[in-house]
């Protein structure tokens, strides 16, 4: 993914997303003027906001930047997905390692319970 600039507001986009966006603009005459003052981006290109249109618009550029503020925040969400249960795995790990090293002891031959 990458940062990309969208009527004058960065933006990120897959590849594939970008390139349906010049699909977009070369169907339409003036096909990125339609994408004019339509959303809003934070710093790390995410869409906060989409704005009602105003004059001339095309259905297919609302529904496709609706696609790409919903599948930003459900990126942000896996990704979120993902950390948490990485960290978890490596907690989990660490725990899993004391364990043994309680169990190891507990089992040594200097532990007057084994000698029975």
């Amino acid at each position: 993914m990458a940062l990309r600039v969208i009527s004058n507001r960065r933006i990120e986009l897959t590849e594939e997303e970008w390139k349906y966006y010049h699909r977009i603009c070369e169907s339409y005459m003036s096909g990125k003027e339609l994408f004019n003052n339509l959303f809003e981006t934070d710093e790390r290109g995410t869409i906060t906001f989409l704005r009602p249109p105003t004059g001339q618009f095309s259905m297919e550029v609302i529904i496709f930047l609706q696609n790409i503020m919903v599948h930003q925040y459900l990126r942000i969400m896996h990704k979120e997905h993902k950390d948490i249960l990485d960290e978890a795995e490596r907690k989990i790990e660490s725990l899993t390692s004391k364990l043994n090293e309680l169990e190891q002891k507990i089992e040594s031959p200097s532990d007057p319970k084994s000698k029975k």
